[in-house]
């Protein structure tokens, strides 16, 4: 990170103050030379009978600060009388209150300037990550030489600052819920030594609950919430079991001092039937393994050195097995978990589980499904109801597509908690912050199943979203998370997938070629329990070598059917259908392995070496010009030219940057393919795309790969439209004037 010089510092915080005593002092005669490398100050004095005297005063210093400030010293030596010396006095405290407040301000600005530099220090991560003697690269092959990224590289560390953590609350919660094993309910209790902190002076607390519940059925059942009628009760109360989420009122002389939320994973006669009818017809001895997801929205791999160092490290210091070739296959979090949940590309995801039609999405074979289906204990936990990846722009699910469900509880508790907002997202949700609702969720999941085998899902949107920088301050607490998983026996006995969906999809970082790959390349570790390790060796092995392969979300769909297999529960599963090729990451990668095998997109792919290229050739701006043909069509179009009247027709501003891929001659054809990447901004809305245009010599044709991005920001520009395939396309001009309903885009 580059900083200014502190010698630039020392003379824009003092001139202002230096440059007012040399005004002061302009009827003084003063000489200033330089002689070797120290200043001599020679000032001249005129003494009433006409003598003059000089001194030289030599100073061991070269700043600018220094030189004037032996100036100041050698000042008003002229011999005074009784009153001229009571005034020269005065003045010369009044220039050295002003030359020490300088200081003072000085030293105060570079203070700043070091607590400012220590906050964005490079904090150092330990790891082996890249291919053993090739440290430029993740993966190194005939097919794939996907590069690996500094995290610290200066165009994106002026955008880095790193941050504290800080609490949500100085306050502790007055209440807290407990299950009791012996009577299989949760108790509800209050905190007694907080007791006084909510009650007013002579007043008496007054407490009651209510439960959430999902109000509605149709195309409001994944987002109407209601309460049930407030159920008084004293120090403590036993909640039914059909209270899956609770809200907790106190008052103190009728006037509200307190408010917060439990969620809660009750027993309930379906799961205990599903848990004993399996254990009943189940011949293996041994249980079978459960399976925690544990996720974080928008965080490269990269990005988690950077920006939560502590997390990293604890990661590769405890035998987690890292996947540093982990590919995404889509743009943004739906198709790359749609991906690994269903094994469907976006195209099938969208026709198979229309998120946009009622009912759709709960005939969707998710694997919590498949899992539950063969015995599993299922929870799936989201945190930001609004953007939420089955419901942003979505209709969600008409029925708890889980056993244990927490939407219904977040929705009610940003409702009703107290709001913080950091970068957009609501990062503190009452007493604490909104991912720890998640990760407390699948704390809850794993110790009130540890005797059976559970699936659940846990996904954190609110403190990494928005910018690079808002995940550095909970860097400490997800490292203590995953040390809870260790310290209560949860990773003895499931296996654990801690991941991203993809890197930072836009802001100011997003246009440089470190955050091109960065968004490419998300995080993805793997946690093996020590049994399954001694019992399945070439696991290890397998995920040991893969750590250098290319890998993507497929292989993560194929690896959840793999661990169920080993459950004894089902056969062999079917191959992904988005990657017929793609397998389990239980089983060696081939290194041989192209984008094209694992179904990655040219858009998406880090494997094609680029080189950069002149931006304003003639094939750079037919390319640009056909991809915003492409993006203008697409949106006219769209759902048979539903939005395209609200859409302005878009154009070419200018191309930002060019690259470009050669992918060789077909030999059986003799036709040449040359992939090309551009960046560049369209008028009249300043978009910022990029796009993957393949590009065909001798044919002279093109072909969009994958999707064009947008790099920065549109939620404004897009308002007048509310589906997500069009959103990031579509600028809303305030006029009918060139709409895509009068003019279509001509074909490229």
């Amino acid at each position: 990170m580059s900083t200014s010089s502190s010698s630039g510092s020392n003379d824009s915080v003092l001139e202002p103050l230096l440059q007012q005593q040399d005004d002061d002092d302009d009827d003084e005669n003063k000489t200033l030379i330089r002689k070797d490398d120290t200043w001599i100050v020679s000032p001249t004095c005129s003494t009433s009978n006409g003598n003059s005297k000089s001194s030289n005063l030599k100073q061991e210093s070269t700043s600018v600060k220094n030189r004037y400030t032996n100036k100041n010293l050698l000042r008003h030596c002229k011999k005074p009388s009784i009153g001229s010396s009571v005034n020269s006095l005065l003045s010369r405290r009044k220039r050295a209150i002003v030359l020490l407040g300088g200081t003072f301000l000085f030293l105060f600005y570079i203070n700043s300037m070091i607590i400012n530099r220590n906050s964005n220090e490079m904090i150092p991560v330990t790891h082996h990550s890249t291919v053993p003697g090739m440290k430029g690269y993740l993966v190194w092959s005939e097919k794939c030489k996907m590069p690996s990224i500094d995290p610290y590289t200066p165009e994106v560390m002026q955008h880095f600052k790193r941050e504290k953590y800080e609490p949500c609350s100085t306050s502790k919660p007055l209440t807290r819920v407990a299950f009791n094993s012996t009577t299989g309910k949760y108790n509800l209790l209050i905190n007694q030594d907080q007791v006084k902190y909510y009650t007013k002076s002579g007043g008496q607390l007054d407490c009651c609950y209510q439960v959430i519940e999902r109000k509605s059925g149709g195309e409001k059942a994944d987002q109407d919430v209601g309460l049930s009628e407030c159920l008084s009760f004293r120090n403590s109360a036993q909640l039914p079991n059909t209270a899956d989420n609770i809200l907790v009122k106190c008052k103190s002389k009728k006037k509200q001092t307190y408010i917060n939320g439990h969620p809660m994973m009750p027993e309930r006669e379906d799961i205990q039937k599903r848990l004993e009818d399996w254990k009943k017809s189940n011949t293996e001895t041994k249980k079978p393994v459960s399976v925690l997801m544990i996720g974080i929205d928008s965080i490269s791999r990269i990005n988690l050195i950077r920006a939560m160092p502590k997390t990293a490290q604890y990661l590769y210091d405890n035998e987690w097995f890292e996947m540093s070739g982990y590919n995404k296959m889509g743009d943004n979090t739906f198709p790359n978990l749609m991906a690994i949940l269903t094994g469907y590309n976006q195209t099938v995801a969208f026709d198979k589980c229309a998120p946009t039609k009622l009912g759709a999405l709960d005939r969707c074979p998710f694997m919590w499904k498949t899992f539950r289906e063969h015995g599993y204990v299922t929870a799936y936990a989201e945190d930001e109801s609004s953007i939420n990846t089955f419901n942003y722009l979505k209709l969600g699910f008409e029925k708890p597509p889980v056993d244990y469900y927490l939407r219904p509880f977040l929705i009610s508790a940003e409702h009703n908690l107290s709001n913080k907002f950091k970068s957009g997202l609501i990062f503190c949700l009452g007493y604490q912050h909104s991912a720890d609702y998640i990760y407390d969720y699948a704390l809850e999941l794993a110790t009130r199943y540890r005797d059976d085998p559970f699936f659940g899902l846990f996904w954190a949107n609110t403190f990494s979203h928005n910018d690079i920088s808002d995940c550095s301050s909970m860097d400490e607490k997800m490292e203590e998370y995953l040390k809870q998983f260790a310290k209560r026996g949860i990773l003895d006995r499931s296996i654990v997938i801690f991941f991203s969906d993809h890197g930072m999809r836009f802001g100011p970082t997003r246009k440089f070629l470190s955050g091109h790959l960065e968004e490419r390349l998300p995080f993805m570790f793997i946690w093996l329990p020590p049994g399954l390790k001694n019992s399945h060796p070439e696991f290890v092995n397998a995920l040991s070598v893969n750590k250098n392969r290319l890998t993507n979300p497929y292989d993560l769909h194929m690896t959840l059917k793999h661990i169920l297999e080993l459950s004894g529960r089902v056969n062999k599963s079917e191959p992904s259908q988005g990657c017929p090729k793609c397998q389990t990451l239980l089983e060696p990668v081939p290194q041989s392995r192209s984008c094209d095998d694992a179904a990655i997109e040219d858009h998406w792919c880090t494997c094609i070496p680029y080189t950069s290229i002149y931006k304003g050739s003639n094939v750079v701006t037919k390319i640009a010009k056909y991809s915003i043909n492409y993006i203008n069509e697409y949106v006219a179009e769209f759902k048979n030219g539903s939005v395209a009247d609200r859409c302005a027709v878009l154009s070419l501003s200018e191309v930002q940057s060019a690259y470009r891929a050669l992918h060789g001659v077909d030999t059986a054809t003799n036709i040449t393919t040359e992939t090309y990447r551009i960046i560049f901004i369209t008028k009249p809305n300043n978009g910022l795309f990029e796009a993957t245009v393949r590009y065909t010599v001798e044919t002279d044709s093109m072909e969009v790969t994958g999707s064009i991005s947008r790099l920065n920001s549109y939620a404004s520009d897009s308002s007048c439209v509310s589906d997500g395939g069009a959103k990031k396309y579509c600028s809303c001009g305030k006029s009918s004037k060139n709409r895509h309903a009068n003019a279509r885009a001509p074909a490229g």
